[in-house]
């Protein structure tokens, strides 16, 4: 670490306890609150404070403002009255995640730290987890339907979750049954034909037995000329919870989701060639015709699995084990050049992890043992015409694949005194891959590069951690952290070449406080990366070939800053901020030299902020007006950092106003999102050279719409 960058570090962690000293004498909670305090059965707050948070991403129960960690938190009430439909869109909740989208295909960057390939043969740097299931970014389609809450936290988790949480995990949680026949529903209807209906009912049956189905089903027309990016997808769930006692309990869910609208395109150029870049040319370079009716997609995913919690004896006993089994089969435009892509991947997975949670007088003891093991059947391939008529398919990529993880962890946290703790963990980790198959055929060859891969590899990862109550309701605390990437291969080479893992050292320091009898909440993270052989993989759409670059090492530092506050019972204040710089620090080779760039999906300034506030109509009910705000620097989508490849700096601002009588057993709702009308890149990929343009595709324009919503 340079002097500078130390400098940076502890200056920042001042800044943090400087924050933290500024109001301890209004704060109220017991300085030695544990994560019993936190539990889900919680006492309900005032209206006029803030409500306490339970999260669970450091796989144990805790208030959130006792956690040594940035978390945040969003409830899955929240997520449906702000339309969220697909992984992307948690995004405007989560400011240090940028969730990119490319076909079914979720990538999700944390602090910079992400994964831009699809391909099966590199693995994903940021982790997306269902119930405690790990999701594969072609899976990820169909999930955000009848959420109980989604947790994001942020930094290498490779004690925790291992390999594929080197920048942090996204964790979503479905609604669990209750056992007293309560229910919702709601229907959406909007602007490009838009239709969203979604229902969910829990069912009692018997005093210890209970059950919950859901289902949702959406559907609009393109955002896109040519009927191009069409939605029309459906997922329904159920669930069995079994809880005989307060010692133990079985939750059993299924997930079904397919998705059979027309897929995004890449063909919007970079910069726009259109006033309206929504609207794309009627054909390609070549001649052929530009028309949605010549893509598809055909994207199915099943997911069963279960959550079982026993005590014994003091020992708390937590199993996760699941199998998904999804398949996405697609065809659409990409590049300016108006070929075809089309791929098919077929997974499946197997997984299992048992955790052990122990307090032995000052010592809580978490440890787990953790496996997993993925089957894949993928092939792509491209349709490349050469006039409006003619055409070649081209095979880009077989690949038969079978991908083991096995871990063991531990963590203990250490009581010094009733203010100071200690954390140590660690976590072995064994992964491989064995995998054949043909890769891409290049320029004036026949036939592709034979894929003969066969690999293991262990990896030891640590964290050190102290946490201390500077005052009541203040927590300061300080990290040291590490997490990884696991290796990869390069399927466009022959003999087929390793791709060394990717390893983060992370120091950070932070607060989290509450002020003024908990109506103000201020908390805040500093942090400092040390990134050593970053995996630069960018695929060509023009050459059907992936490019793959390592940088030697890379840094990211920043500051990681929430506010939320209960200015009146009636009013509600939200802000966030992320000031970092990641850039790749030593990245040259023959031919290139990319070191200071940018990293990719990796903005400089991220801000959020919101604003809610109830008008009460006195006995006909109540009127929530509310605001909410995200704005992105600009930043580039490839790490060449050529000026095709650079997304501009931009705001999204979504507003909503909600009439509840009252009863409160149902509500309407009048929004709009995307009130500015941005046309921002979902993906987006520099063009061959620096002049030329880049290409990509876009997220929603302005919608506008009306939500009806009934509880019972």
């Amino acid at each position: 670490m340079s002097m500078s960058m130390k400098r940076y570090l502890w200056g920042s962690a001042a800044s943090a306890l400087v924050l933290g000293l500024t109001g301890p004498v209004a704060a109220q909670a017991n300085p030695q609150a544990d994560t019993q305090a936190a539990s889900q059965d919680a006492a309900p707050q005032e209206e006029s404070q803030l409500d306490e948070i339970v999260v669970t991403a450091r796989k144990t129960s805790e208030n959130n403002q006792r956690a040594a960690a940035t978390i945040v938190a969003v409830s899955g009430e929240e997520l449906s009255n702000r339309g969220v439909s697909d992984p992307q869109a948690l995004e405007k909740f989560l400011p240090s995640a940028s969730l990119r989208r490319q076909g079914p295909v979720t990538q999700v960057f944390i602090r910079g730290v992400g994964t831009r390939s699809d391909l099966p043969n590199f693995a994903a740097a940021s982790a997306l987890t269902y119930n405690g299931l790990i999701v594969q970014r072609y899976g990820t389609f169909g999930l955000t339907s009848d959420l109980d809450r989604v947790e994001s936290i942020a930094g290498p988790q490779g004690t925790l979750y291992g390999g594929n949480a080197a920048g942090g995990a996204v964790n979503l949680f479905s609604a669990r049954p209750r056992n007293d026949g309560s229910g919702r529903a709601s229907l959406e209807v909007g602007d490009f034909e838009a239709f969203r209906a979604s229902v969910a009912a829990n069912v009692s049956l018997t005093d210890d037995l209970s059950g919950r189905v859901g289902f949702d089903y959406n559907t609009r027309d393109a955002y896109y000329s040519a009927g191009i990016n069409t939605q029309n997808n459906y997922s329904g769930r159920a669930g069995l919870l079994y809880s005989p006692s307060d010692d133990f309990s079985t939750y059993i869910f299924y997930n079904h989701a397919r998705d059979t609208g027309r897929p995004i395109t890449t063909l919007v150029a970079s910069p726009f060639a259109n006033p309206d870049p929504y609207q794309l040319r009627t054909t390609g370079v070549n001649g052929n015709p530009i028309d949605g009716r010549f893509t598809r997609q055909d994207n199915v995913s099943d997911i069963i699995g279960t959550n079982v919690d026993f005590n014994i004896g003091g020992n708390e006993f937590t199993y996760i084990g699941g199998y998904i089994d999804f398949t996405a089969d697609y065809e659409y435009y990409v590049g300016l050049t108006g070929n075809q892509l089309q791929v098919f991947d077929h997974e499946r997975q197997f997984s299992q992890e048992l955790r052990w949670n122990r307090t032995l007088g000052n010592l809580k003891l978490s440890s787990g043992l953790f496996y997993l093991r993925n089957l894949t059947e993928f092939n792509d391939s491209q349709l490349r015409f050469t006039s409006a008529t003619a055409s070649t398919r081209v095979l880009l990529n077989i690949t038969d694949q079978e991908n083991t993880t096995t871990a063991a962890y531990a963590q203990g946290v250490l009581s010094l005194s009733d203010r100071l703790r200690v954390t140590l963990g660690g976590r072995v980790t064994r992964d491989t891959i064995d995998a054949e198959g043909v890769g891409a055929i290049a320029a004036g060859q026949t036939v592709g590069p034979r894929i003969d891969f066969d690999r293991g590899a262990t990896h030891t990862d640590y964290k050190i951690g102290v946490d201390y109550d500077l005052a009541e309701q203040v927590l300061v605390y300080a990290n040291l952290q590490s997490g990884y990437i696991p290796f990869g291969y390069n399927p466009d080479v022959a003999p087929t070449p390793i791709v060394p893992e990717s390893q983060l050292t992370a120091y950070s320091a932070g607060v989290k406080s509450r002020f003024f009898d908990n109506r103000l909440e201020v908390n805040a993270e500093t942090y400092y990366y040390e990134y050593e052989n970053f995996q630069a993989i960018q695929f060509v759409n023009e050459t059907g070939r992936s490019t793959v670059l390592n940088a030697e090492s890379s840094t990211i530092y920043g500051l990681d800053l929430s506010i939320r506050a209960r200015v009146t019972p009636d009013t509600s204040l939200n802000a966030a901020m992320v000031l970092q710089r990641a850039r790749y620090e030593t990245f040259n080779g023959v031919g290139y030299n990319f070191n200071d760039n940018q990293m990719i999906n990796a903005p400089d300034l991220v801000v959020q902020a919101g604003i809610q506030h109830t008008f009460s109509l006195g006995t006909a009910g109540d009127l929530e007006a509310r605001a909410d705000t995200f704005y992105s620097d600009g930043h580039f989508g490839s790490f060449n950092n050529f000026p095709n490849s650079r997304q501009q700096s931009y705001s999204k601002t979504d507003v909503s106003i909600t009439y509840t009588p009252p009863s409160g057993m149902w509500n309407v709702q009048a929004f709009v999102r995307n009130l500015e009308d941005e046309a921002v890149y979902t993906a987006l990929q520099a063009g061959t050279t620096i002049t030329a343009s880049g290409s990509g595709g876009l997220e929603a324009p302005r919608t506008v719409g009306v939500r009806f919503g009934v509880n019972w």
